[in-house]
């Protein structure tokens, strides 16, 4: 298939545009503005014909705002960012945009761009990967996880679990807690690609060197530390290393009291930015100075507490977590971050019990407001109040608020997997699987609630194969996690494989009436049509009878969007 270059012809072109619009919306790009503005411009200026005339002068002019004197021979911008763009091209069509009709590359030498399209008239395209070609057939085990490569773009972190060095064990809670918050502070930074907290502490007392540990993460530093506290002493060794080369960057010891710990965690991540050379926005700037602004110690120490407690992951440990939380609140009650914790503690029991706990729901939605209310930029405090409002069937609200806690906290992925679920369910299942797929990015060995989340996604794009990988790979994780036995249901069902689907109707039926699991799913989705679709997958799974009387379905227009969008 012949390459098409100049000016295309209109159905073509709206092709690249669609392809462009999409890739400028994906993780790898929605935050990247000067790569978002490059890419266009040289989009645009090729199919108009204008290709051949892209200088790294003009680039420079009308891209990144250079003067009339700018010589690109000394100032090396647009050479630099064209490298960078090359690269993320490329990750992007290993990845999210494998299936795409067309490919956009920058080669070598040139800032022209190529577009490559995948068929034309039922002809492959013989310039498209084979590995996409591949994917484009009749894959039956689909990849469920990104591709873990380092960013060029930016640097790449993982704050290792730091080692309890205190004669008493139960100081544990408080060297993860060290080890959280530096997660927390630094993943807020849109200059640096974060590990997330779960796939960092998969590495606790782990025997790898920093060499494999930063290959299966991904990323190109790691930082390490130890923590011993005696009474109300602390004492923290910390270093920032390059793992392939195993270099020292940094490294420090702190000598503290209790009290100076918040100052002590500014002072390290201050160092670790320093040292990757990251640049801050003047957002980034606040939030990073008032991140621990009139926190009390005694109630964060409780919440450290609790946070050991919830990460054990089960009913009983997140009540027990509660308790700690509410009281961090009892020392504290303007105490934001213990408000959006107890919020999550609420919102994990109503969701995971999966039965009518309207209580549990509403003091989910009240402590998260709370939280918004007391840090307006505490990210956490918008992504719990976007997972309320999604239990509330309030679909915009829950959209808007988790678009805002991304925003803040790009580096988290839990805030993408909440905004990933309420995509789905909205019908965006495009944008929802970019969005869970960013998040196993950041946390490279995830739950089985992101596979729950990339099931319902596949699901609602009519992936059903892909779908059915995602939801049996979770179940594989975690049997007891009975969402994914329920969707994998229906899709059986959409699939007409009605044995298939028997093998997990135990699990289903197992809880409460295939009626009542049905209307509970139903009330989830806010889109009518997907909703649709998954009642009669469900229904025929489990050879119900076809009589719309039994559950009702939402009501059309129940799908709202987000009012920012």
């Amino acid at each position: 298939m012949k390459d098409i270059q100049g000016t295309l012809a209109e159905s073509k072109a709206a092709l690249v545009r669609g392809c462009l619009d999409k890739i400028l919306r994906c993780p790898l790009f929605v935050q990247a503005e000067r790569q978002q503005r490059f890419l266009n411009y040289l989009v645009e200026q090729t199919l108009m014909g204008q290709g051949n005339r892209l200088k790294g002068y003009s680039i420079g002019a009308a891209v990144f705002d250079r003067a009339d004197d700018f010589d690109p021979r000394i100032d090396a911008i647009v050479r630099v960012e064209a490298t960078r763009l090359r690269a993320k091209l490329r990750e992007y069509y290993d990845d999210l945009g494998h299936l795409d009709e067309v490919r956009i590359e920058l080669p070598k030498g040139s800032y022209e761009l190529k577009f490559c399209f995948r068929a034309e008239s039922g002809v492959a395209n013989a310039a498209w990967p084979a590995s996409a070609q591949g994917a484009a057939g009749g894959r039956t085990q689909p990849d469920l996880l990104p591709a873990i490569t380092v960013p060029s773009d930016k640097p790449s972190l993982a704050v290792l679990p730091f080692a309890n060095l205190s004669r008493d064990p139960d100081q544990d809670y408080f060297a993860d807690g060290m080890t959280d918050d530096l997660i927390t502070l630094l993943s807020k930074l849109s200059g640096m690609l974060v590990i997330g907290r779960q796939s960092a502490f998969v590495y606790k007392h782990s025997q790898k060197d920093g060499r494999e540990i930063a290959r299966e993460l991904g990323v190109r530093y790691l930082l390490e530390g130890s923590v011993r506290r005696s009474g109300n002493r602390v004492r923290i060794n910390a270093q920032l290393v390059e793992a392939v080369r195993g270099a020292q960057l940094w490294a420090e010891r702190y000598d503290r009291d209790l009290e100076d710990i918040f100052a002590l965690q500014d002072d390290v991540s201050r160092r670790i930015i320093d040292a990757l050379e990251v640049r801050l926005s003047d957002a980034e700037t606040s939030l990073l100075l008032g991140a621990h602004e009139g926190v009390n110690v005694a109630a964060h120490d409780l919440l450290l507490c609790g946070l050991e407690r919830y990460w054990e992951y089960s009913i009983e440990s997140v009540e027990a977590a509660q308790g700690f939380f509410l009281g961090a609140l009892e020392v504290d009650p303007t105490y934001a971050t213990a408000h959006a914790w107890l919020a999550r503690a609420y919102l994990y029991r109503f969701s995971t019990l999966l039965a009518d706990r309207h209580e549990l729901s509403e003091l989910g939605f009240i402590h998260a407001q709370k939280a918004c209310d007391l840090s307006p930029g505490l990210p956490m405090g918008h992504s719990m109040l976007g997972w309320a409002q999604f239990w509330r069937g309030n679909g915009a609200e829950a959209e808007c608020a988790l678009r805002r806690a991304v925003q803040m906290d790009p580096n988290n992925p839990d805030a993408r997997l909440f905004l990933s679920i309420i995509l789905g369910y909205s019908g965006q299942g495009d944008e929802g699987a970019d969005c869970v797929q960013m998040a196993m990015r950041l946390n490279p060995h995830p739950t089985t609630f992101y596979f729950f989340a990339l099931g319902v996604c596949r699901f609602v794009q009519e992936r059903y194969e892909e779908a059915v990988t995602a939801f049996k790979k979770g179940l594989e994780l975690s049997p007891g996690f009975t969402p994914n036995a329920d969707h994998l249901t229906a899709t059986y069902g959409i699939l007409g494989r009605i044995e298939d689907a028997a093998l997990y109707r135990a699990a289903v039926l197992s809880r409460q009436p295939a009626e009542t699991v049905l209307s509970r799913w139903l009330r989830s989705f806010l889109d009518r049509d997907v909703a649709e679709r998954f009642r009669g997958g469900f229904m025929r799974a489990l050879c119900m009878p076809d009589d719309r009387k039994i559950v009702s379905l939402p009501p059309r227009g129940t799908r709202r969007r987000s009012p920012d969008r």
